[in-house]
């Protein structure tokens, strides 16, 4: 359990993951391929725990988010799995050029993605959703964390 709101969680993540992501050098592939994955992987599950499980408990109290915010937030994270996916593509070729400028794009979409969420979606979340709503939330979060 954690006595985090969504916000700062949901942040703290997004730090983590954006670590990971300015490791990447782009001069030893091998290398970056494995940092890479363990973004893809850490990056995913954000957005498992976003899609699966945040969305679905603020769009069942306040369906305007759901129209509005958490629907735009679902076509962003679209795009940023087609940069991904290219961009992974790319560092398994070995072709870190190719890499590099995908994830760019990647960065592009994600910078943006993230403050939106955490300006408007993660606060109005914390507003919205009642304690034991967010304790929900969070048990499965940390019962995902486990497996």
């Amino acid at each position: 359990m954690t006595d985090k709101s969504i916000t700062e969680f949901f942040e703290n993540d997004h730090r983590e993951i954006d670590a990971i992501f300015e490791g990447l050098s782009y001069g030893n592939a091998a290398k970056d391929l494995s940092l890479f994955r363990e973004f893809d992987r850490r990056l995913e599950r954000h957005i498992r725990w976003e899609e699966d499980l945040l969305f679905p408990a603020i769009g069942a109290i306040n369906p305007m988010i759901a129209q509005g915010p958490v629907r735009i937030m679902k076509l962003e994270h679209e795009a940023i799995r087609h940069s991904k996916a290219k961009a992974k593509e790319a560092f398994e070729k070995g072709d870190l050029a190719g890499s590099r400028e995908h994830c760019e794009a990647v960065k592009e979409v994600l910078t943006q993605h993230n403050i939106k969420e955490e300006q408007i979606l993660y606060p109005a979340c914390d507003h919205s959703l009642d304690d034991q709503a967010v304790k929900e939330l969070f048990a499965k979060i940390n019962t995902e964390r486990s497996l």
